[in-house]
């Protein structure tokens, strides 16, 4: 078999990092300037010396900008949430150059049922938050399944997200993804379809720089069209991880915008992280479904993929194939063009993590939403835990994802069986979810010193390190 390429992790950068440089070493009178992100209870609070740059409505957030002593007072006024840097957010694709003995793997493979099938996920709706998405042989606009929805990529810069532009990706991983969640049969597939649900829509929400960078508010602009947009999208696909800004488990901004995406009615499948003991931000929210990488050649869980019990529930909840996965990266993007990626002759890579893992999930989430239209976020979280499959060892959540249609459980999640929780969240001890919040009363004054803003802290990683 030709050896096949390989798609390396991608180290998100802080979008906003050249501001903070600058700005460490321009003093101000309160101190110097920083970006922070702050969210609110309702309606946004003014505070002397803090600039908003953007609100997000719908999220009830802001960015602002201002001294690290205004952003203390901002964070004890009544009704703020909390407020947090506006720090950077990593893709979660890894490095697999040293797995070249695998064979690489269709994203729909041992799934089953409808997965890869012509037509298969007709009508459902996939916002894939990402770098944006290219055209490709698997997927494009000319086919109607591929729609610019809006872009956040300079939201960190203190502008709207904005719509009606077309969103392409000159990174290369969220088209990856794309090709993954819904691309249909490329040269070098003998006919298959690259994607899981080759008849279902991706919704194009870009919030990545050309280079790959993305941040805080970036993201949170995105899951803010999404939010706004409800009505119009049925799942959303973040494969990407933000390090845990706490010691422990507990709500923060990125939580806390997906579970309002949640709550209109969206199914949220987030990637667990390529950091083995850990589950990153927001995959380690109890109401989303975290996806982990399974290595289907060994049979077991990827060594690389994130799991932890997030007081009382483990996590990820499934896993699914996310070492050596197919797909396709538009000609001229960063990835493509990287020294470390070879090229297949009929323009397929390959690549492994969390981030392919998630957006398999994601494909078998409109699956299941194709067959049940009107299934809850927590019926779809349920029947795909349902239909796992058990696999060697302990970090795999209910096991190994399958296609399916079939519902085992009532909106709320409870099995139909009789058997409980089917969500896995029965176990959730939401008492001591609260006490680990990053709430405006748990914000030391030593957070905020100048040193946790420093240039260093933004400096480019290389394509080797893990995330």
């Amino acid at each position: 078999m030709s050896r096949t390429a390989t798609v390396r992790r991608a180290t998100a950068t802080g979008a906003c990092g050249a501001f903070l440089a600058a700005s460490v070493l321009a003093a101000v009178p309160g101190g110097p300037v920083l970006q922070a992100v702050v969210s609110y209870d309702g309606s946004s609070v003014a505070v002397p010396g803090v600039r908003v740059l953007a609100s997000l409505r719908t999220l009830h957030v802001d960015v602002v900008r201002g001294d690290a002593a205004s952003l203390r007072r901002l964070a004890t006024a009544p009704g703020v949430r909390s407020v947090a840097p506006d720090d950077a957010v990593q893709l979660t694709g890894r490095d697999d150059s040293g797995d070249n003995d695998h064979s690489a793997v269709l994203a729909s493979q041992g799934l089953g049922g409808q997965a890869g099938k012509s037509g298969a996920g007709a009508g459902v709706r996939i916002a894939v938050v990402d770098t944006g998405v290219s055209d490709t042989a698997a997927l494009d606009r000319a086919s109607g399944r591929l729609v610019d929805a809006a872009d956040a990529s300079k939201v960190g810069d203190g502008k709207p997200v904005e719509t009606g532009g077309t969103y392409t990706d000159g990174y290369g991983h969220g088209t990856f993804m794309a090709g993954i969640v819904a691309g249909g049969p490329v040269p070098g597939t003998d006919g298959k379809a690259l994607g899981v649900a080759p008849g279902a829509t991706v919704l194009v929400v870009r919030v990545a720089n050309k280079d790959g960078s993305t941040s805080l508010s970036r993201v949170l602009g995105g899951l803010d069209w999404v939010a706004s947009h409800s009505d119009q999208v049925d799942v959303v696909n973040l494969s990407l991880s933000h390090v845990r800004p706490h010691d422990a488990y507990g709500p923060d901004p990125l939580t806390d915008a997906v579970e309002q995406v949640r709550a209109a009615g969206v199914t949220v499948v987030v990637a667990a992280g390529n950091k083995r003991g850990t589950v990153g931000d927001p995959g380690f929210d109890p109401r989303v479904l975290t996806v982990g990488a399974a290595d289907l050649d060994k049979g077991k869980v990827a060594s690389f993929s994130g799991s932890d019990n997030v007081l009382g529930v483990a996590k990820p909840e499934v896993v699914a194939s996310g070492v050596d996965v197919l797909g396709v990266l538009p000609a001229g993007s960063v990835i493509a063009k990287d020294g470390g990626t070879k090229h297949l002759p009929h323009g397929l890579f390959r690549g492994s993590g969390t981030s392919q893992a998630t957006a398999i999930a994601s494909g078998l989430a409109a699956l299941f939403l194709a067959g049940n239209p009107g299934a809850t976020p927590s019926q779809v979280k349920a029947s795909l835990r349902c239909a796992a499959k058990n696999l060697k060892g302990n970090r795999d959540g209910a096991g190994l994802v399958r296609a399916t249609t079939t519902v085992c459980a009532g909106p709320d999640g409870q099995s139909l069986a009789g058997s409980g929780d089917a969500t896995g969240e029965g176990g959730f001890d939401a008492s001591a979810w609260a006490a680990s919040s990053w709430a405006a009363s748990s914000w030391a004054a030593s957070a905020w010193a100048a040193s946790a803003w420093a240039a260093s802290a933004w400096a480019e990683q290389g394509w080797g390190d893990e995330s």
